[in-house]
């Protein structure tokens, strides 16, 4: 017997992000999956592969790949990347980790404007809710 949820969250969800943005994300699961190398977390070092694997690919096919920094796009260019809502849901959970780690040490200024991880996830929190509902 099949599971609605399991099958709700493979299917795949194109969002569009500023490749700035995305370049974020791209940093902060390269962190989680250098950790998980180590610890020998086989679902966070393959969930991290997949979605910097799908960066890699928009990046590759984007119109203008290769005119920004290293081979990106320029990182005011949007990115459309394609991933299973579980995968979604595993970059925000990321970003939300490490935007923690990046507040504490920076002693949580509460007159700091939000983090540019925070302003992410919460991006994708949206889109994610929104897409859940479809």
């Amino acid at each position: 017997m099949s599971n609605p949820e399991s099958e709700k969250s493979a299917k795949p969800v194109e969002l569009t992000i500023s490749v700035g943005d995305w370049q974020i994300i791209d940093a902060t699961i390269d962190n989680s999956v250098d950790i998980a190398a180590e610890d020998g977390d086989d679902r966070v070092l393959d969930q991290g592969r997949r979605v910097r694997s799908a960066g890699w690919e928009a990046a590759r096919l984007h119109p203008r790949s290769g005119e920004g920094l290293v081979g990106w796009p320029p990182t005011d260019d949007e990115l459309s990347v394609t991933l299973p809502i579980a995968a979604w849901r595993f970059v925000l959970d990321e970003l939300l980790r490490w935007g923690r780690v990046e507040a504490d040490l920076e002693g949580g200024d509460q007159e700091k404007p939000e983090s540019r991880s925070f302003a992410i996830a919460r991006f994708l929190a949206e889109r994610i809710a929104g897409s859940s509902k479809s």
